[in-house]
C-alpha cells in the first residue's frame, strides 16, 4: 500500500491537492484553538487587573466611596464635634508575607496627638482583620490638655490575596486601625501624612514597595451590637489606614517557576524533527514533556492558597499542556501520513509547519497573557 501511494505522488515530491488542503485546515485549526483559548485567558487576566486597580484607588482615596461605604457615611451632624486625634504610621519592617497562608506580619510605629481627656486612643486602638502580637508604649507626654503617645506594634494581619495574576501579581497591603470603644461621632482620626512613612529598607521577598499611603475613612457596622443605649442604626467608627502597594519588580520569578515547563514544551516541539516511524523517541519526548508539565502544575499550585479560581500560573501551565498534547496528536497524524499513506513529503512539511506555527503562537499568547496582567 505504501508503494502504491508513492507511485501516485509526483517524482519531485510535490504534495497532492488533498494534502495542501489538509495542511491549510490544520494550520487554521491550530490558530483557532490558541486564539479562542488565548482570548479567554487574556480577557480574564486584564479584567482582573483593571478591577484590582479600581479597588485599590477607592481604598486609598480619602474621599472616594467604596463597597459598603456611601457618600453620606462621611458626613457628621452639624451639632457633633468629635475629638480630633492626629495619627500616623511608620512601617519599620514586614517580617513575613505568605500568599498560601493568607497572612502578613508587620512591625510599625503609631502615634496619637490630641486635646482633652474624653478619649484614650493609645489604650483602645485595635488592628482590623489582625492580631496585635506586641504593643509597647515607647514614649508619651502631657502638657495641660495636650497629649502625645507613640507605640511600637507587631501585628499579624489576615489578607485574602487576589492571586489570579500570580506570578506577576501586585497587592495592596492594608493596615487598618480603629478605636474599639469610641465611635466616629466622638473620635475621628486625622491622618498625619507629613511625617508618616515606610522604612526604605523594608524588603519583601519577590516584591518591591511601590507606594505608601495614609488616610482616614469611616467604617460602618450595620448593627448596634445589641447595645440598649444606642438606637437601632448602623454604627460608624473612624478608621486610620495605611496602604502599602507592592508588585513584582521583574519577570525573574515568572521564569524561575516556569523554566521546567518551557523546557518540556521545547522538547515536545523538537520531537517533531524526529522521523515519524521512530516512534519510541518521537512519542517518548512528548509523553515525558506531558509528565513534566503536569508536575509543574502541581508545584506552582502549592505556592498559592486553594481558591478554586484559574490563576495566570494555571493558564500558562494549561497552555503548555495544550501545546504538548497537540504535538502528540500531530505526531500520530504524521505517522499515519508517512507510514500508511506513504506521503513522506507531506509528513515532513506537516512537521515543519507545525513546529513553526506552534512555536510562534505559543510565544505570542504567553507574552500577551503576561503583559495583560503585569
Amino acid at each position: 500500500m505504501s508503494g502504491k501511494s508513492n507511485g501516485n505522488q509526483s517524482k519531485n515530491g510535490e504534495v497532492k491537492p488533498w494534502g495542501r488542503r489538509f495542511l491549510r485546515w490544520w494550520i487554521i485549526g491550530v490558530i483557532l484553538i490558541f486564539l479562542l483559548v488565548g482570548s479567554y485567558m487574556v480577557g480574564t487576566v486584564y479584567e482582573n487587573k483593571q478591577s484590582a486597580v479600581t479597588r485599590h484607588v477607592q481604598w486609598i482615596s480619602p474621599n472616594l466611596t467604596e463597597t459598603g461605604l456611601s457618600a453620606d457615611d462621611f458626613n457628621l451632624s452639624s451639632n457633633i464635634t468629635p475629638t480630633k486625634v492626629i495619627s500616623g504610621f511608620y512601617v519599620d519592617r514586614i517580617k513575613d508575607l505568605s500568599l498560601s497562608d493568607s497572612v502578613w506580619t508587620v512591625d510599625f510605629y503609631i502615634w496619637f496627638k490630641w486635646n482633652g481627656s474624653e478619649v484614650n486612643p493609645g489604650e483602645n486602638f485595635q488592628v482590623i482583620d489582625g492580631e496585635i502580637e506586641k504593643k509597647e508604649l515607647v514614649d508619651e507626654y502631657t502638657n495641660g490638655t495636650e497629649h502625645y503617645q507613640i507605640y511600637y506594634v507587631t501585628a499579624k494581619i489576615t489578607k485574602f490575596f487576589d492571586v489570579l495574576r500570580f506570578p506577576v501579581d501586585s497587592h495592596l497591603l492594608k493596615l487598618e486601625i480603629e478605636d474599639k470603644k469610641t465611635e466616629r461621632e466622638n473620635l475621628i482620626y486625622v491622618a498625619d501624612n507629613s511625617t508618616s512613612n515606610i522604612n526604605p529598607g523594608v524588603q519583601i521577598h519577590g516584591y518591591s514597595v511601590e507606594k505608601f499611603s495614609v488616610l482616614e475613612k469611616p467604617h460602618i457596622y450595620n448593627s448596634s451590637f445589641g447595645d440598649p443605649r444606642i438606637e437601632t442604626r448602623p454604627t460608624s467608627y473612624s478608621q486610620l489606614r495605611a496602604g502599602i502597594d507592592i508588585s513584582r519588580p521583574d519577570l525573574g520569578f515568572y521564569f524561575r517557576i516556569f523554566i521546567g515547563l518551557f523546557v518540556a514544551v521545547a522538547a515536545a516541539l523538537v520531537a517533531l524533527f524526529i522521523k515519524p516511524t521512530e516512534a519510541e523517541p518521537r512519542f517518548g519526548l512528548g509523553a515525558g514533556a506531558l509528565f513534566v508539565a503536569i508536575a509543574n502544575t502541581i508545584v506552582t499550585s502549592g505556592l498559592i492558597p486553594k481558591t478554586g479560581i484559574m490563576t495566570l500560573a494555571d493558564m500558562v501551565n494549561d497552555l503548555g499542556l495544550l501545546l504538548i498534547l497537540i504535538t502528540i496528536v500531530e505526531s500520530t497524524i504524521s505517522l499515519y501520513i508517512y507510514d500508511i499513506r506513504g506521503e513522506k513529503e507531506l509528513s515532513r512539511i506537516l512537521d515543519r509547519i507545525s513546529f513553526i506555527f506552534l512555536l510562534i503562537i505559543y510565544i505570542i499568547v504567553n507574552a500577551v497573557i503576561v503583559t495583560s496582567g503585569w
